[in-house]
């Protein structure tokens, strides 16, 4: 294992532990045998350690069992690590903001749901509408995926506890679902399911505040002041005609679709940005591995797209699903150059619901 040369004993330490939980193992003998360092660990050491063991796991929502494990028993340590003071206004402090709020409603949804289980014929309807009316639990979700995730990738080597994250996210966002539209009359199911979300919700509250936030915070460099865009004319130019970069940019707004551009080395070049985008992007994705803008359980399939493409086995790919009452079609493209080479991949989105629900003609305004 790399990390066996890391200068940090403690972290060597903290990976044997964890590899030690991953086996299985969980006698609280072997939780006394590393007492020492678990009581003292700091979030950058625990990050460092989460790294080593999930950056070489072939699939790392295996591993969601030992890992909840492995950051209970360091309870003791992260929550008395003084936490850093996040500037005003800035992302660390907008998405601690976002978590308070979502640990304020999850507290109401743990307070009713235990005087609920104490009633005979209890009302979850009360509780089923408090879970799904938490709409910012997908809006926060997806922002730490669009925006701090690309950001930490890049300003921090041992990023790979970000993959798990994700995964657990949207275990945590299935569930909600699920307890928002139980139906079933057998009680016990529902609790389940709810306890099912409140925990998974609340493992990713405490990770985000104890460790992500921390570690994010010291390897986080200062925004950049912005530069103002200027247009250039002929910035695009062929035989069929020439557009300047703010007609480029209109055309690329107003088209009924999102389209990405991902180069010969799985990185994100370019992303057009309609005012009403299927799938949400932010400029911190430019640069960013393709494999690490989607969730674990879809990494595997883009893979073997990208693949294909790559070997020249496949020119096209085309997948289409319901997404939140949307029929949504999405096609792959290999863009290759006159000889042949492979230059990158067309990603190309459509909410095609008003187009599958069309019929017979139209042929006036």
């Amino acid at each position: 294992m790399e990390l066996l040369n890391h200068p940090n004993p403690t972290v060597l330490r903290l990976v044997e532990y964890l590899t030690i939980l991953c086996k299985g193992t969980t006698e609280k003998s072997t939780y006394e045998s590393y007492a020492d360092i678990l009581e003292c660990a700091t979030p950058f050491e625990v990050n460092s350690a989460l790294d080593a063991v999930l950056s070489q796991a072939e699939d790392v929502t295996a591993l969601t069992v030992p890992v909840a494990r492995f950051i209970r028993s360091l309870g003791k340590a992260l929550e008395a690590y003084p936490l850093p003071t996040y500037v005003e206004g800035s992302l660390l402090s907008s998405l601690e903001a976002e978590n308070e709020e979502i640990g304020r409603v999850t507290r109401w949804m743990q307070e009713l749901g235990k005087k609920l289980q104490k009633e005979k014929d209890a009302d979850i309807s009360e509780l089923k509408k408090l879970a799904a009316s938490c709409t910012l639990l997908r809006e926060h979700y997806v922002r730490l995926q669009n925006e701090l995730f690309p950001l930490f990738e890049q300003s921090n080597a041992e990023h790979a506890c970000v993959k798990l994250m994700w995964s657990i996210q949207d275990t945590a966002l299935s569930c909600q679902k699920e307890v928002a539209a139980f139906s079933a009359r057998d009680i016990t199911s529902f609790w389940k399911v709810f306890s099912r979300f409140y925990f998974h919700v609340e493992v990713l509250r405490y990770r985000e505040h104890y460790i992500l936030y921390p570690v994010a915070f010291r390897s986080l460099a200062p925004p950049a002041p912005e530069q103002k865009r200027v247009g250039t004319k002929g910035v695009f130019s062929s035989v069929t005609g020439s557009l300047d970069q703010e007609e480029l940019e209109q055309i690329f707004s107003l088209l009924p679709l999102d389209v990405a551009f991902i180069d010969n080395e799985d990185r994100v070049k370019f992303y057009s940005d309609p005012p009403h985008r299927i799938f949400p992007r932010s400029p911190q994705v430019i640069g960013r591995l393709v494999q690490n803008c989607h969730p674990p359980k879809s990494v595997g399939t883009v893979q073997a797209i990208l693949d294909s493409f790559k070997e020249g086995r496949e020119d096209t790919a085309e997948f289409y699903l319901t997404l939140r009452g949307k029929f949504v079609h999405i096609q792959y493209y290999a863009v290759r150059s006159m000889d042949g080479s492979y230059l990158g991949t067309l990603e190309v989105t459509q909410d095609a619901t008003h187009l599958r629900n069309l019929s017979g003609e139209k042929r006036l305004l």
